[in-house]
């Protein structure tokens, strides 16, 4: 064998030989001690909705696959009066009386997505055209990326949107000159249609802000599916209501028509988050309307991730405190919400829309 070839037949050998040492190295790892295989696609996101995570899109915009639950919270003094710079160790979250965990706080103006639903029956004629002032007047404090559609409430038939959601004060104002009074009134399945339309606003916040009587005649559907929409929707309600107006014919064991108008409002209202407001004169509606436009934009955001993570569908119920002044503040915000439901939609059925004018 030549010295070349002696050398090439060593150095295999040596490579051969460290190539035996280093296999029992490799394999002798503990298998603990490697890094956990990625989760499948499909785990990670059900992780991150568990956790609340937070990812960006392509363009940068926050996008949040969580199952926060964002109240808006009033607190209101003795001279209804709205009360500020309450912090947020002085406010207390309670999910079917369970305390949560306050994780989102914040008390700063944002715009709203609100609609203006007027009662243009018969019984509102003679005030028309003071309440379609007062409407302007709400029109007239709208902040930057606020927007607002106006509807004509009379019965059933006649629930018609007069103007889309829209930024322009010019348009809505006009929907508000083509108001004409007639025909009855059918309050419930205006609030109905009106917080399902709601629902399409961008803003987070939304609200109806519902001038009327109360003198509920013609809807179809019931109390209860109203404010259950209310609720799916997240809607705020504020009513302006005429009651005095209605007729006194109970009779001896019935109840007043006025007194089951005043009641009806209140608990629409309430039930929501939102406020009623029974003015003795129509010169009180311009400043009722000033205050709904404060208040709508000045409450506090309160967000909680539940305790109870269950999606089941179910109606969890609301409670918000304050641990100081209980006795000199109103705490006021919606009653509940719906849990979402794995794999289906959670609502109460469909809903008709507000017919288009003209159509």
């Amino acid at each position: 064998m030549s010295y070349t070839k002696r050398v090439l037949t060593i150095s295999l050998i040596i490579l051969l030989a460290l190539s035996i040492i280093n296999l029992p190295i490799s394999f002798a790892q503990n298998p603990q001690d490697l890094p956990p295989p990625p989760p499948p696609p499909e785990e990670k996101e059900k992780n991150k909705r568990n956790r609340g995570d937070v990812d960006q899109d392509d363009g940068g915009t926050i996008v949040i696959d969580t199952d926060l639950v964002t109240l808006d919270v009033s607190v209101l003094d003795k001279n209804n009066k709205f009360v500020k710079d309450i912090t947020q160790n002085k406010f207390q979250i309670f999910e079917d009386q369970i305390p949560q965990k306050i994780e989102f706080f914040t008390q700063e103006q944002v715009p709203i997505s609100y609609g203006i639903v007027i009662d243009t029956s018969g019984s509102m004629r003679k005030r028309l055209a003071t309440v379609i002032k007062a409407a302007k007047t709400l029109l007239a404090l709208s902040k930057q990326g606020d927007e607002v559609f106006i509807v004509d409430m009379k019965d059933t038939q006649n629930i018609e949107l007069l103007e889309d959601f829209t930024t322009s004060l010019e348009d809505a104002n006009d929907a508000l000159d083509n108001m004409v009074a007639g025909g009855g009134t059918a309050l419930l399945d205006g609030i109905t249609v009106c917080s399902e339309y709601a629902k399409q606003g961008k803003n987070r916040r939304k609200a109806l802000v519902v001038i009327s009587d109360g003198d509920e005649r013609d809807s179809t559907y019931t109390v209860d599916q109203a404010v259950d929409k209310l609720r799916e929707f997240d809607v705020q309600l504020y009513i302006i209501g005429f009651p005095e107006e209605v007729a006194e014919d109970g009779g001896l064991f019935k109840r007043s028509p006025r007194k089951k108008a005043v009641d009806l409002i209140n608990k629409l209202s309430t039930e929501s988050g939102g406020q009623a407001y029974f003015p003795r004169d129509l010169s009180e509606l311009e400043p009722i309307a000033q205050k709904i436009g404060t208040d709508l934009r000045s409450q506090y955001s309160i967000g909680y991730y539940p305790s109870n993570v269950r999606r089941d569908g179910t109606f969890r119920k609301l409670q918000v405190k304050l641990t100081e002044n209980k006795d000199q503040y109103a705490v006021r915000t919606r009653s509940g919400y719906y849990a979402k439901k794995e794999g289906t939609n959670t609502g109460t059925g469909e809903v008709a829309q507000p017919k288009r004018a003209g159509k």
